[in-house]
């Protein structure tokens, strides 16, 4: 059996770029935009991962004064 029952509690942390970070918001923008149907909690998964990585680089941009 796996330890984690609540795969929410498994965190996972990523170093990135910030070009490799506007590629990744582009994927999942595109991903959200050309959303087929289906499980809607998939769309809305997107749609938060979207916003979260828009925070991101938002805040990246603006600490190094980009913007």
């Amino acid at each position: 059996m796996n330890k984690y029952n609540d795969l929410d509690d498994i965190e996972v942390i990523m170093k990135l770029s910030l070009p490799t970070l506007r590629a990744l918001h582009d994927c999942v923008q595109k991903s959200y935009r050309q959303w087929p149907g289906g499980d809607p909690q998939e769309q809305a998964n997107l749609e938060i991962l979207s916003s979260g990585l828009y925070v991101v680089l938002m805040d990246s941009l603006l600490e190094n004064d980009l913007v």
